[in-house]
């Protein structure tokens, strides 16, 4: 790493850009969906390289420090909704509330720091720098949705959810491989700034927009809704947290229920009561053997959810945490994950809160059978705030990358019907009790996606990162 005197001017610079850049990062999603502005973000990003490598060279130091102050900027912008959740479980512990606003954004900052010390190694003069940082930005994004139990959550492709042309690209090569191609233009356009004959780079990167765009346009144009006979009732509930499970406000919600339609109720709606109709999807908590279990109970069927919400729903490394002697310090117990084989209706795939975010566990649970995917969730637990919306349309991502419909049932939150090419048809955002009763559009046939996951993003990082390597090795050599 290089010693060098930094004057403070260009100190100023180095953190309060990439503070700016997070936070209007943050606008780039729900519910604010400012169109394009990621591009912008990302081009400024990339010149923002330039400069510490024009100024200091391949600081390790201030190519971290500019990627670390970027995502912590960003999340704690982003995810600050997260921090609702303890004062939800329990008032009195509104003194942790530090811990979800201000040390999980530093922690998954870290993935930014770590992703940009990587980009000081490889940074140079060479036009083919855009390849080190296009395909460093989305390792670091795969690193953070696998890592540590994982967090897809502000995937650079959720920015495009206002646009339901663009988006449909991701029934080919998935989120990732939209990230991929975005964080791709922005580089090329932050080159095309540089020098006037880069130009080219302007021209290339509006071409792979307007291809995706045309991509879509024709997807869309060419789909009609051809839907099931079978009706569908969907509830949806707006109940605070500690209110949802009296006894009086259960018996509001299962007066909504039908005795002929399958209907679906919210996750935990019912709590512990077990009394329900056969044809009810039914969200509950399951106690056996002194274990509970966050489950959907439907045609005499459990589905137990396997995918839980860290230090919402389990403490991570708590077998380790109670050898140290340190368990007394964490004021919940864990519930239990659920068998990765589980014996459920084959049609459905039932989907329980957390678990809809994550891309390749949608992709692996999928079945041949599936003709309709199902969404329960409580998001009471976020209040008012923006969590809610990206969460629906995180959710919303799944339907395009199948091409299968999607019911979703959430207490607080969005309820929706949303047709296999990611139009919602039907919509729920209401402030009480409500239902709606629907007809679910079929499923097209199997997309690129679910028949390839995300091979074409783990292609073309190979190749960006070989050819990168190879100019690399030819520049030292000469």
């Amino acid at each position: 790493m290089n010693s060098v005197n930094v004057p403070f001017k260009n100190i100023t610079l180095l953190f309060i850009i990439p503070s700016i850049l997070g936070l209007l990062l943050a606008l780039s999603f729900d519910p604010y969906n400012i169109p394009f502005l990621p591009i912008l973000i990302i081009t400024f990003f990339f010149l923002k390289n330039d400069y510490i490598y024009k100024n200091y060279k391949k600081s390790l130091k201030f190519f971290f420090i500019t990627g670390f102050i970027f995502g912590f900027s960003f999340f704690l912008t982003s995810i600050y909704w997260i921090s609702n959740s303890i004062s939800e479980f329990n008032e009195e512990l509104a003194f942790l509330t530090p811990i979800p606003l201000i040390l999980l954004p530093a922690v998954l900052a870290l993935f930014y720091g770590v992703m940009q010390m990587y980009n000081s190694l490889h940074w140079n003069n060479s036009k083919l720098r855009v390849l080190f940082f296009t395909s460093s930005w989305i390792i670091f994004e795969l690193l953070r949705s696998f890592l540590f139990t994982g967090f897809p959550w502000g995937l650079i492709a959720y920015t495009w959810s206002w646009s339901i042309q663009f988006v449909q690209i991701v029934s080919v090569i998935g989120v990732y491989g939209l990230s991929f191609l975005t964080i791709l233009c922005s580089a090329l356009i932050g080159l095309s700034f540089i020098k006037k004959e880069n130009f080219i780079f302007l021209i290339i990167s509006t071409l792979i927009l307007i291809l995706l765009f045309s991509y879509g346009h024709m997807r869309i144009k060419n789909y009609s809704n051809s839907y099931h006979d079978n009706q569908y009732r969907i509830v949806h509930t707006n109940f605070d947290q500690k209110e949802k499970w009296k006894k009086e406000n259960i018996e509001k919600m299962v007066s909504n229920g039908s005795s002929d339609l399958i209907t679906i109720f919210p996750e935990t709606a019912f709590g512990m009561y077990n009394e329900r109709n056969s044809n009810w999807f039914v969200g509950h908590i399951r106690e056996e053997n002194g274990n509970y279990f966050n489950s959907i109970g439907f045609s005499n069927k459990i589905y137990d959810k396997k995918k839980l919400v860290p230090f919402g729903e389990y403490i991570p490394y708590e077998r380790q945490l109670e050898i140290l002697g340190l368990k007394n310090l964490i004021f919940m117990g864990s519930m239990r994950s659920g068998k990765e084989q589980q014996d459920f209706v084959d049609n459905f795939l039932p989907l329980i809160c957390y678990e809809s975010v994550f891309p390749n566990f949608v992709r692996k649970s999928l079945k041949k059978e599936t003709e309709l995917i199902i969404n329960i969730s409580n998001d009471a637990w976020f209040g008012e705030g923006t969590g809610p919306q990206q969460h629906f349309t995180h959710t919303r991502f799944r339907s395009i990358e199948h091409g299968i419909s999607l019911i979703r049932s959430a207490n607080k939150g969005i309820s929706a019907l949303v047709n296999p090419i990611g139009k919602v048809n039907h919509v729920i955002e209401s402030d009480h009790i409500a239902y709606l009763d629907v007809k679910v559009p079929k499923k097209l046939s199997q997309t690129a996606y679910t028949k390839y996951g995300e091979s074409f993003v783990y292609f073309l990082i190979v190749i960006f990162l070989v050819i990168g390597y190879a100019n690399s090795i030819i520049n030292r050599n000469n």
